[in-house]
């Protein structure tokens, strides 16, 4: 009976020690990961909307009035540089060229008898059997035929170069957006038809009033985030020189992520000022339903207090150039307080 009391004795010994053990290794890294929070200097920030874009866009019309024939794509379809995208009726293209060739041949023909009757008066000239006007005649004749096989030449390419706009083809890889036109519609010379948004970057495009434009410049970064709920800390791309006289904003240009769908709202937050205050790493946040909260490392070991936060802060760049979320403190944390993510 002694013998069993012995073991179980070690034993509970045994695991009280590996505890301890465990207690001082968790407590050792935990304090290696803590960090300092320090009062900063933060932006004060208001909330523009804008609009998510495609960084390369084409709306395609044509030169021609002709009915739509073909329309191989629809809204949403991925397409290919040089893909067909609308077919035209060429029956008025056909005609034309038709009476273009006819127009080329009968003015080749006109041009060579022009040529053979000054060749001739010139042979007749110089034996002294014609007048020098008569001579002169001819090759003005040679010449006014030259210049209509020019003119119906002309009109033959032009005829050749409409035709190339009977087919609309896509400009570069991407997306079928927009759809203006049905099959049997007429088209019109710079009638949007068809819009093709490219494959690649995507851009915030906001309206910045520019009585705070001052404050942002190209490489800024602002927080973006888009009308489905994705967020992005998103670099200042293009910043307008000048304001719309209109609205009195500048347009601003972000990039953000090359998988944002197009066309979709979404909101930055523009910095137009600044004050003191307290950022903390979005990962040190702790969230229990509707409660926000912190771990704070004390004498006693950690400890969650709850905090009330504020508004997201333009993100910082961490030593290996990833972007880092932080989200301020509101109430609930003192400077030269340690926290552990």
């Amino acid at each position: 009976m002694k013998k069993a009391i012995y073991l179980t004795t070690m034993a509970v010994g045994l695991t009280a020690c590996g505890h301890e053990v465990s207690e001082s290794s968790r407590t050792e890294h935990t304090s290696a990961n803590a960090i300092t929070v320090q009062a900063e200097t933060l932006a004060t920030l208001v909330a523009v909307d804008g609009n998510i874009e495609a960084r390369n866009r084409a709306s395609l019309s044509t030169r021609m009035m002709a009915r739509v024939t073909a329309i191989p794509v629809e809204v949403g379809d991925r397409v290919g540089a040089g893909q067909t995208l609308i077919r035209l009726g060429t029956e008025d293209i056909s005609a034309n060229r038709a009476k273009a060739d006819a127009a080329v041949t009968l003015a080749q023909a006109a041009r060579d008898e022009a040529a053979r009757h000054a060749a001739r008066m010139d042979t007749l000239f110089a034996q002294d059997a014609v007048a020098r006007v008569q001579r002169d005649q001819a090759f003005l004749g040679l010449t006014q035929a030259e210049s209509q096989l020019v003119m119906a030449q002309a009109t033959l390419d032009e005829v050749e170069n409409a035709n190339r706009y009977a087919t609309i083809r896509a400009p570069f890889d991407g997306a079928v957006v927009a759809r203006n036109i049905n099959v049997g519609d007429l088209a019109a010379p710079g009638m949007p038809l068809i819009v093709v948004d490219a494959d690649g970057p995507r851009e915030a495009v906001i309206a910045v009033p520019a009585d705070v434009a001052g404050s942002i410049s190209a490489g800024s970064l602002l927080n973006v985030t888009a009308s489905d709920g994705s967020t992005a800390a998103a670099e200042v791309r293009a910043v307008a020189s000048g304001a719309d006289p209109w609205t009195r904003t500048v347009q601003v240009r972000a990039t953000v992520p090359s998988d944002w769908a197009t066309g979709v709202a979404a909101t930055a937050l523009v910095p137009t000022g600044s004050r003191l205050g307290i950022a903390i790493p979005e990962r040190a946040v702790v969230r229990r339903g509707q409660l926000t909260g912190v771990r704070v490392l004390t004498d006693h070991g950690e400890q969650v207090r709850w905090v009330r936060l504020g508004r997201s802060v333009p993100p910082t760049i961490t030593g290996d150039n990833a972007v880092e979320a932080r989200v301020e403190v509101l109430s609930g944390l003192e400077a030269g307080e340690r926290i552990v993510p």
